[in-house]
């Protein structure tokens, strides 16, 4: 269990420069891993909003994720944005407890929202997290990162701003953010509802992750 400040700028790219970056990153940066992750994204009393902005104000940002077969569940505190600064506990399940980690959460009230399965190829390119993501079905992201502590946030978002000014990256206006999450937040396909299924269907449904 880990509690820390997430200084975190995310962008969207295109195929070829997702490409660019990848070639750049192995060739000067230091690979750190690839992630296969599936990610359940919670929403407060299962009311999954059409537009984002109507949960603007809400700080809490509850997950469940399985990267590379591992679960967790992370809560990141904070107002979400293209550049944000947002307090990060995570905490790592064993394979078998994941389930009655999803019921817990699940008669807590918390049992509805939208799932996601991308790609990451993770680098460290002069000292930053550089995170190049595939979201299946939908397209490529960048994130670039800095865990540090709270007196020294900004002094971590002077060198991603300055990081991504050098590598001709812009991070999401809050336009352009709502737009990606309505877009995948509104396909029904996507939704999950653990009042209404049980994990186990979950489970086979998405069993390459598991």
């Amino acid at each position: 269990m880990t509690g820390q400040i997430e200084v975190e700028f995310i962008g969207p790219i295109n195929e070829k420069k997702y490409k660019e970056l990848k070639t750049l990153f192995e060739k000067e940066g230091k690979f750190n891993k690839e992630k296969e992750r599936l990610s359940l994204m919670y929403f407060r009393d299962g009311k999954i909003p059409r537009d984002i902005t109507e949960i603007k104000d809400e700080l809490v940002d509850l997950r469940f994720r399985v990267t590379n077969k591992e679960p967790e569940i992370v809560l990141k505190y904070g107002n979400f944005s293209g550049s944000h600064a947002r307090k990060e506990v995570s905490i790592n399940l064993e394979k078998d407890n994941a389930k009655d980690q999803i019921e817990l959460l699940n008669l807590l009230g918390w049992n509805r929202g939208v799932i996601y399965a991308t790609r990451t190829f993770v680098y460290v390119y002069h000292g930053i997290e550089f995170s190049l993501v595939e979201i299946k079905d939908y397209g490529y992201n960048f994130e670039a990162e800095i865990l540090t502590t709270e007196n020294k946030v900004e002094e971590a978002k002077e060198k991603l701003s300055k990081e991504l000014k050098l590598l001709n990256l812009e991070v999401f206006d809050d336009e352009g953010l709502n737009m990606q999450c309505n877009a995948i937040n509104n396909k029904k396909e996507l939704i999950f509802d653990f009042a209404k299924q049980s994990f186990e269907e979950h489970q086979q449904k998405f069993s390459e992750f598991y």
